[in-house]
């Protein structure tokens, strides 16, 4: 067994147990387990369709459930869930009670990855995210975070790269699935109100006039709430595959547009895009609708 020299071992050690326990002793091995859970902390569950790698990834838990030295099942389900996304955190926790050691979490994973589909299609009150196709980074919104010129209201912008609160949104249209004749509404999922995403406008002199952002000077998208403010809420989708289904499902990718109210046979569409703001000495990037010539930047 090669010891590095730098760790202490002492000349009392007489057997194999008494020397995995000196070993342990040695802060190099406090510092070793602590950077292992850390890791375990930030690890994140891909499928083989977006470039991961089911195997490797039960492969890299284990080793650090090991080197952390986490035994205990309950601890080991915790960091478990908080790798998954959120769709497929939703179905794992459905079972998470039943599971009675960690090769059966991984079986009973393995299992659910390889059962029917869970890609349906989204309905009414779903929960969704939406994902910039150019960046991977998804369209957030948080309390209290507003532009501080235009409209101030809270601002709508491109966020991490990593599912999160701020990126959740609840789904709402009339029907019990959205084609691309149906008007939908995205809700802000965690806040104080009911805040919809949209374009919010003013009156001068009764003439109707939408908010622009600086500094790009492109129409503002906001969160708002709708009872209490000027804003145009109803977006339409457009799919960006030839071969969808009709029905609005989980992966597909979509444009969003909505009505311009003041120049009726026109539609701005929402894009992500490389301009930044700078709020509270933060910088984001911003989303905004635009009426040019549908790109990349429009996908989500």
């Amino acid at each position: 067994m090669m010891i590095d020299s730098t760790i202490h071992v002492p000349k009392d050690v007489t057997s194999l147990t008494e020397l995995v326990s000196a070993l342990k002793a040695e802060v190099s091995f406090t510092v070793f387990k602590n950077t292992s859970k850390r890791k375990l902390q930030v690890l994140k569950y891909k499928s083989e369709n977006i470039g991961g790698d089911t195997s490797k990834f039960i492969e890299t838990f284990r080793k650090l459930c090991r080197d952390a030295e986490i035994d205990d099942l309950k601890e080991q389900k915790e960091y478990f869930v908080e790798t998954l996304p959120y769709t497929l955190r939703k179905k794992f926790l459905d079972i998470i009670d039943d599971i009675e050691s960690l090769s059966d979490l991984i079986l009973r994973f393995n299992k659910l990855l390889i059962g029917p589909a869970l890609s349906t299609n989204i309905k009414n009150g779903s929960v969704v995210a939406l994902k910039h196709v150019a960046t991977g980074k998804y369209l957030s919104t948080i309390e209290n975070l507003r532009y501080e010129t235009g409209s101030k209201s809270q601002m709508v912008y491109l966020g991490g790269s990593e599912l999160d609160r701020s990126s959740l949104w609840i789904i709402k249209f009339d029907k019990d699935f959205a084609t691309t004749d149906t008007y939908i509404n995205l809700q802000q999922r965690f806040g104080k109100f009911d805040k919809f995403l949209g374009m919010r406008y003013y009156y001068e002199y009764s003439a109707r006039k939408y908010y622009y952002s600086s500094p790009s000077n492109h129409l503002e998208v906001s969160c708002n709430i709708m009872k209490k403010n000027y804003s145009d809420n109803n977006w339409r989708f457009d799919f960006c595959d030839l071969n969808n289904q009709g029905y609005l499902k989980p992966n597909d990718i979509i444009t969003l547009s909505t009505k311009n109210e003041i120049l009726n046979d026109r539609y701005e569409y929402l894009r992500g895009h490389d301009y930044q703001v700078t709020i509270g000495g933060e910088i984001y990037y911003e989303v905004i609708c635009h009426d040019k010539v549908i790109g990349a930047n429009d996908n989500v």
